[in-house]
């Protein structure tokens, strides 16, 4: 198949980190450049210049094009794809102006700081016959797509309990990085509860359907840290924390399962298990288990355990089908490779479009609004 074009919107020029502020550009990069599905044409920075000093950091090829400005990239017709890897604030200014061009696009998770921008971006873009696409990798991971394939095959009958225990080591006792404090206010759109949890729950969603009504509780353990700058020098030694670290989700899921989602935050899981997913049916269950790590960017020693009521349990495969290239890329990055090859591929139920993430994100208001918040 034709290699799906991309432009990419935010490419820094070095990486000091994976996570660090203004640099997830260089994850989607490593994903267009190690598949045979994907091809890398542009780079648009805030200024053309900016956009060639970061192709000749990395040592992109030639062809790659250089430009400053959304409409230089949107009229490119060498570019299928528009990707806006920026920080959420842009995202909805720069998907407004690109749609305009008629360009199918992929905007980071979250969409929008608001749910009404995000849901203006879906109606401009369903009137314009474009797609948008959000990168809310969790739904491309091989696992996910298996705990999916398997319980849409109702190999375990109707789901009647699901449970997801998950762990995150974003933890935030011993001080925290000045350019990352948008993780510890709550209201900032990129906390840890949008961007670990949101992640999260949306590949829950994808597999499982959504809640039709929820109980919700937050904690934080550490009401305060020390604001570090990129020297270790403290700015801030009280910086108020208000994204909880702790966050419980229990009720019902429309298809009628009882379920719940529980994720905590510290330095490590004691059993060395980051996530265990839990899939109970009138005929069997699913039990994954993951190594620590963000569970949506994929984590190591992941597992899949099926018992039938009438059978012995088995371990199921879902990396088999995969092809070598893709060991090439790790995490943060490889579930956004995945993601682009679902996209060029037709993999409809394995990345999320707008309209799926407009839905995810309804649900993470109606979580933060309803949550109570222990002391």
């Amino acid at each position: 198949m034709t290699p799906l074009r991309i432009g990419l919107v935010g490419l820094g020029p070095i990486s000091t980190g994976p996570f660090n502020a203004g640099e997830w550009g260089i994850q989607h990069m490593n994903a267009a450049i190690n598949s045979p599905y994907l091809e890398l044409v542009a780079v648009c920075n805030s200024t053309k210049e900016s956009a060639q000093k970061s192709i000749a950091s990395h040592g992109l090829p030639s062809t790659v094009k250089a430009y400053g400005s959304m409409g230089d990239i949107a009229n490119d017709p060498n570019v299928d794809l528009v990707a806006v890897v920026v920080h959420l604030d842009k995202h909805y200014k720069l998907a407004k102006t690109l749609l305009q061009y008629n360009k199918d696009l992929l905007i980071e998770f979250p969409a929008t700081p608001s749910v009404a921008q995000t849901s203006e971006l879906a109606e401009l873009a369903k009137s314009r016959g474009v797609k948008i696409i959000i990168g809310s990798q969790g739904r491309c991971d091989p696992a996910v797509s298996k705990l999916r394939e398997l319980v849409d095959s109702k190999i375990i009958g109707d789901v009647v309990y699901s449970t997801f225990i998950g762990h995150t080591s974003l933890d935030a006792s011993q001080g925290w990085l000045e350019a990352q404090s948008g993780a510890l206010d709550l209201d900032s759109g990129i906390s840890r509860f949008n961007i670990v949890f949101g992640h999260q729950i949306d590949a829950f969603i994808s597999v499982l359907g959504s809640f039709s009504s929820i109980q919700t509780a937050f904690k934080t353990k550490e009401k305060t840290t020390r604001l570090l700058d990129a020297r270790g020098n403290v700015v801030d030694p009280l910086y108020k924390i208000t994204s909880p670290d702790i966050i419980l989700v229990q009720g019902v899921l429309e298809q009628g399962a009882a379920a719940s989602f529980q994720l905590r935050t510290n330095k490590c899981p004691a059993d060395g298990v980051g996530s265990r997913w839990i899939i109970s049916g009138t005929e069997g269950e699913l039990i994954y288990t993951g190594g620590p790590g963000f569970f949506h960017m994929g984590t190591p020693g992941g597992k899949i355990t099926l018992n039938k009521w009438t059978a012995e349990a088995e371990e199921i495969d879902f990396r088999s089908e995969e092809k070598e290239y893709i060991n090439r890329v790790d995490a943060p990055g490889v579930n956004i490779l995945r993601l682009y090859e679902a996209f060029a591929q037709g993999k409809k139920n394995a990345y999320a479009s707008i309209e799926d993430s407009l839905e995810t994100q309804r649900f993470l208001e109606n979580v933060k609004q309803n949550a109570v918040w222990a002391p």
